[in-house]
């Protein structure tokens, strides 16, 4: 009886499942994984790095791409900013919007982001026109205004007691304001409801048919599945009407 060593292959190969870049692979077929990729190791027609590994392992990779001065004046701009997202360190992970980050690659996220935002605060701080001045000046007064309200905000508004004790009058008076107001629920299938009624449209991850909605686009689900529908509907009657003729 043979070894069960024999109908492995030989060493070395690459793992069934690896994703990486083997050089000759997709010109090569008739065996399986190990075998092919430990036939290309050998095989001197197939070109190869001298490393096994393209980068060199043992050098420290430096990333950075702005000196100690300009990282310093990045996060100063955010200092004061409330609102500013755009550091020397935003994560990996990251879906918002980094200007500049589009135009960049060959390094990691946070290298690129940080480049982008580099270039684009230079391109920022070269621009003198009076729009970029109003725009400056409406960022700064914003940032203040916001540091002064949660600076002169009382520490605790909080006048509740436990047990919470329930409200009638108060609830009597919402109620006697507001309850002429408040939509009625529709009885009807949505589909059929009238143009002008404000639940004639679906939620935003309603997964079945909505007609006419395959030719909307430019908005959001929840407006594009309202005008969608009352396309639907308006063809629906045109169509009814003319076979009652």
């Amino acid at each position: 009886m043979g070894s069960f060593k024999n109908i492995l292959p030989p060493q070395p190969h690459f793992l069934s499942g690896y994703g990486g870049f083997v050089p000759g692979y997709k010109s090569s077929y008739g065996q399986s994984y190990g075998k092919l990729t430990h036939n290309l190791f050998f095989d001197k027609t197939v070109k190869r790095s001298n490393v096994p590994v393209l980068s060199d392992l043992n050098k420290v990779y430096d990333d950075t791409v702005c000196t100690p001065e300009e990282e310093d004046s990045i996060n100063k701009r955010c200092e004061n900013n409330l609102s500013c997202k755009y550091t020397t360190d935003i994560m990996p992970g990251y879906n918002g919007y980094v200007p500049q980050y589009i135009f960049l690659c060959g390094n990691n996220y946070t290298a690129n982001a940080t480049q982008g935002i580099k270039h684009f605060m230079k391109i920022q701080n070269a621009c003198s026109c009076s729009e970029c001045e109003q725009k400056r000046g409406r960022s700064v007064k914003f940032d203040k205004k916001i540091l002064d309200v949660e600076a002169g905000a009382p520490k605790n508004v909080n006048k509740y007691t436990h047990p919470f004790k329930k409200d009638l009058e108060a609830e009597k008076l919402f109620k006697k304001k507001y309850k002429s107001t408040l939509p009625i629920p529709p009885t009807d299938t949505t589909y059929f409801l009238e143009n002008r009624n404000p639940h004639k449209k679906f939620m935003a991850g309603y997964t079945g048919h909505v007609p006419k909605l395959i030719f909307e686009f430019g908005q959001s689900y929840t407006p594009a599945t309202k005008d969608a529908l009352n396309i639907f509907t308006e063809e629906y009657v045109k169509h009814k009407s003319t076979l009652l003729l």
